[in-house]
């Protein structure tokens, strides 16, 4: 049985090398379910991608014309189709296939006749077990994407000296507030820096910024309709989204008086014009910057103290954010940045936040600390794969850069682990 198993596998790996990289249509259907018997053979977890669920399945048993899979905590869905993933000896296959039937969490599928797809990997990848990791984001853009904004040169003749602190692999929380606070009075004397607590009063604010992260300017405190008009702006808003909510429910009467009352309020503080920028971590909103003229201060302010305001507060949100980066992974009670696999050129790693996972969409570029026996690598890469599993998050990472003699170790750890040559 032994002989045969490894002669069969010869025999799909020889297939392999001859249709690298393509898709493989008409494949002999006895090679494929060999790759079952594998799996099962070694007990091996695969991905089974379900009703846009990702799932860790083993191979329960092979039958002539079916398989059956141990899928934990199934949940049946509409569709009948599945997709599996799995890689054996450096080659990743994908099968799309029909499920056919369900007992609890035995799911039987149709063994695939095709092959969906088969890539040999260039370099082996090792499966980890005791191989954890710290990791902070690398800038490229304070507004995050996969490309350097215009904005960052704007911002950088700007905000020179908060730019140049949040570009730092961990900001200094203390000088970017003193900066914040030497920037702000440049516009006004008057202002405040909020951080929301739990029953602070402050939930009406922080509701109105939390829907779409939009920077509040009421331009004349005097004027009720500098309260309600639509600014039409990508980045600005008055309370126009909240007049119209309170039409909906209360009528319009009533939702100008709500904003009458709150005119009338803070024209007894002598209030002339307020900008309300949020902060964000993670992009979600923790508080705000209030900057505001009174009557003794004698102007108002305006579209270009909006502008400024707002672009401040958006890269002081940056800074805050990529302090709480390196603070959450380098705390020891986090076990959420666990590696499940590495080769020569990359790895994957998984997170148990989702917040965290979704700010990993726009800010990509990581520098990754990895402890190796006495040595601690230092890698910088991209994360190029997302994927959402019942047990938490996993992102696949690109290396492109590392310090003189980090690759040789980690090959030297793959080696030891894998106990053969690595692939060139």
């Amino acid at each position: 049985m032994a002989v045969g198993r490894t002669d069969s596998m010869q025999e799909l790996i020889t297939l392999m090398d001859t249709i690298y990289g393509e898709t493989i249509i008409g494949t002999d259907v006895n090679l494929i379910k060999h790759l079952f018997y594998y799996l099962r053979f070694d007990n091996t977890e695969f991905v089974f991608e379900y009703d846009d669920r990702m799932m860790s399945v083993v191979v329960h048993n092979v039958l002539q014309d079916f398989v059956e899979l141990n899928v934990p905590d199934f949940s049946e869905a509409s569709s009948r189709r599945a997709k599996i993933k799995f890689e054996i000896i450096n080659v990743l296959y994908i099968f799309e296939v029909i499920i056919e039937d369900i007992r609890s969490s035995i799911v039987k599928i149709k063994l695939p006749t095709e092959l969906q797809s088969a890539e040999m990997r260039q370099y082996r990848r090792v499966a980890c077990d005791d191989l954890f990791m710290d990791f902070i984001i690398l800038f490229k853009s304070f507004k995050g994407g996969r490309y350097v904004s215009g904005d960052n040169i704007h911002a950088e003749r700007q905000f020179t000296h908060l730019f140049r602190e949040i570009k730092f692999d961990v900001p200094n929380l203390k000088l970017m507030n003193m900066i914040v606070t030497d920037y702000i009075r440049k516009v006004s004397d008057e202002y405040e820096l909020v951080i929301y607590k739990m029953g602070d009063g402050h939930d009406f604010i922080k509701n109105t910024l939390s829907k779409d992260n939009k920077t509040i300017y009421i331009s004349d405190c005097a004027n009720a309709d500098s309260y309600i008009e639509d600014l039409k702006s990508k980045y600005y808003k008055t309370f126009f989204e909240v007049y119209q909510e309170k039409i909906k429910d209360v009528g319009e009467f009533q939702a100008r008086k709500f904003f009458e009352v709150m005119q009338k309020k803070e024209n007894r503080a002598f209030m002339v014009s307020y900008i309300i920028a949020p902060i964000t971590m993670f992009d979600r909103v923790i508080g705000h910057i209030k900057v505001y003229s009174t009557a003794m201060d004698k102007h108002m302010l305006t579209r270009t103290d909006l502008e400024y305001i707002h672009e401040m507060t958006e890269i002081f949100s940056y800074g805050l954010t990529k302090i709480a980066i390196k603070g959450n992974t380098f705390n020891e009670i986090y076990t959420n940045t666990r590696i499940v696999d590495i080769s020569i050129s990359g790895l994957l790693f998984e997170i148990s936040d989702e917040n965290l996972f979704q700010y990993l969409k726009k800010h990509s570029s990581v520098k990754m600390y990895i402890p190796m026996g006495k040595n601690k690598l230092e890698i910088n890469g991209e994360i190029i794969r997302y994927i959402i599993s019942d047990d938490g998050f996993k992102l696949g990472v690109n290396f492109f850069s590392s310090n003189p003699g980090d690759m040789k170790i980690l090959e030297t750890y793959i080696y030891e682990k894998k106990g053969n040559v690595l692939s060139e």
